[in-house]
Parts: structure tokens; C-alpha cells; sequence
């Protein structure tokens, strides 16, 4: 019994030992959050759109256009970031083939997607006062396309990205950025007005922006 009792009290002196390490541990290394935000101008690049339309496979290239993205985002701990982020692309069709056979004549069509996504990034910090960040994010997204009559073409759908941030320090506060990345979409039912026309859209390709972050 005596054996037991000190076997027993040794237990529990060494996870008393252990508890009050681990909190010491902690005390020395708190969480840290830091938050930031980001504005950039972005665009998108090889950016492909497939629709179906009544059975038939149309290919089509979207030349880039102008659009932006704004992120409010966590530095949730020394590596790692997890960010908002609210997203547009906007580009115009440049050629298209259906079934395969290319379309002489294309319409000036505009092609917008809007879309709110959930991000998160693994943090990389090379030299002072520079980082590169690699991560990915899944969202919500609107797919607009406008044809030549102002008709627009409507439809809802999930949206994923692969991207990769590079940072560097202007001031301790704010910073200069770029970041490239793949995006792509589910296939996206789109409906138009008083039209009996289906239609399924998906949009793939790379994009870039460039902008500035703020630390707070």
C-alpha cells in the first residue's frame, strides 16, 4: 500500500509539474491576433467559359478586364492568415466555338463575376520585411453575362481559388502587394428573362491584382 500511495503521489506531483509548465508556457507565448485589411485592382488572365446551351458545348475566351478585390483578414497565428474577401472580375468574350466549330462572328459580350469568398494562407517570411503566402479559398458567386440587346444573363453558383500573395513593408503599418492565382466555378445555371433558353456557365482561369495592406 505504501508503494501504491508513493507511485500515486508521484502521478500526481508530475502532472502538477507538467500543468504548471504548460501554463508558464503559455503565459511566455500569449496569442497574438493582429487583423488587416487589402485593396487591389485585379484581373483576369487565360480565363476560359464553357456553357451548355440545349445540348449544344460552347468554348469561349474572356479577354481581361478591370475589377477589384477588398479583404478584411486575421493573423490568427505566426503562420498562418484567415481572411474575407470580396471579389470582382470583369472581362469581355473574344471567340467561341460550338461543338467544336469556331463562330465567325462573336458578339461584344461583358462577363462579371462577383463573388464573397472565405480564404486562408500559410505565411512564408523570407527576409525583413517582406512574405509570401500560399493558400486557397471557397465561396459564393454571382455570374453575369451581358449580351449585345443589354439582356443579362443571371445565375448563382460556388467558387474556388488557388492563390499565392507576395507582401512587402512600405511603412510598419502598410504594405505593398501582388498575388496571382487559379479560379474556377461550378457549373452555374443562368437564366434570362422571359426566355425558355437553359444554360449552364463555368468559368476557369488565372488572375492577378495588385494593391496595398493595412495592419492595425
Amino acid at each position: 500500500m505504501r508503494f501504491m500511495g508513493a507511485i500515486i503521489g508521484f502521478a500526481v506531483l508530475t502532472l502538477s509539474t507538467t500543468a504548471n509548465a504548460q501554463e508558464t508556457s503559455f503565459q511566455d507565448r500569449p496569442l497574438n491576433l493582429h487583423t488587416y485589411s487589402k485593396v487591389s485592382l485585379n484581373t483576369g488572365f487565360q480565363v476560359n467559359l464553357k456553357e451548355i446551351e440545349n445540348g449544344q458545348i460552347a468554348q469561349a475566351k474572356v479577354n481581361p478586364g478591370l475589377g477589384f478585390s477588398a479583404a478584411f483578414g486575421v493573423d490568427a497565428a505566426t503562420d498562418f492568415n484567415a481572411e474575407i474577401e470580396l471579389v470582382s472580375y470583369r472581362g469581355t468574350v473574344d471567340f467561341r466555338t460550338v461543338d467544336g466549330v469556331a463562330i465567325a462572328y462573336v458578339p461584344n459580350e461583358d462577363v462579371t463575376l462577383n463573388a464573397l469568398m472565405m480564404n486562408g494562407y500559410y505565411k512564408f517570411d523570407p527576409v525583413n520585411h517582406a512574405r509570401f503566402k500560399l493558400g486557397g479559398g471557397l465561396g459564393y458567386s454571382q455570374y453575369i453575362l451581358t449580351d449585345t440587346n443589354s439582356a443579362r444573363h443571371r445565375g448563382q453558383g460556388l467558387v474556388y481559388q488557388i492563390k499565392a500573395v507576395g507582401e512587402y513593408d512600405l511603412a510598419p503599418t502598410v504594405g505593398f502587394l501582388f498575388e496571382g492565382g487559379y479560379l474556377g466555378t461550378s457549373n452555374i445555371d443562368v437564366d434570362l428573362s422571359a426566355s425558355t433558353v437553359s444554360r449552364v456557365s463555368a468559368l476557369r482561369g488565372l488572375t492577378f491584382g495588385t494593391g496595398l495592406k493595412s495592419r492595425f
